[in-house]
């Protein structure tokens, strides 16, 4: 897994700038040009959240036997995880929105 790079001037983005990407846009902070995020790589992001949820649930909900607060701290632990870890590296962008299939 790798940073994405600007479509238009190669620019390869670091992690802390793709920890928020609002509504599948980004600007290149070297030459300006707007980002958008390919269907693949919402595709891609949609399926690698799967397998995280239900590690949570198999993990959480059958082995622990706790209230339903704790339940809902871990469950944000893991979405953290997700958030911080996985994401930014699952961009793809490119110079025009894309639909997603």
């Amino acid at each position: 897994m790798r940073l994405p790079v600007c479509w238009s001037c190669q620019y390869k983005f670091k992690w802390s700038e793709l920890l928020f990407v609002i509504e599948g846009r980004k600007t290149c902070p070297l030459c300006s040009a707007k980002q958008y995020v390919t269907s693949h790589s919402k595709w891609l992001q949609g399926w690698a959240f799967i397998p995280l949820i239900l590690f949570y649930w198999i993990t959480v909900m059958f082995t622990l036997n706790v209230s339903f607060p704790v339940y809902l701290v871990i469950g944000l632990l893991y979405f953290g995880a997700y958030w911080f870890l996985i994401l930014p590296y699952q961009y793809e962008f490119t110079d025009e929105k894309q639909q997603l299939v």
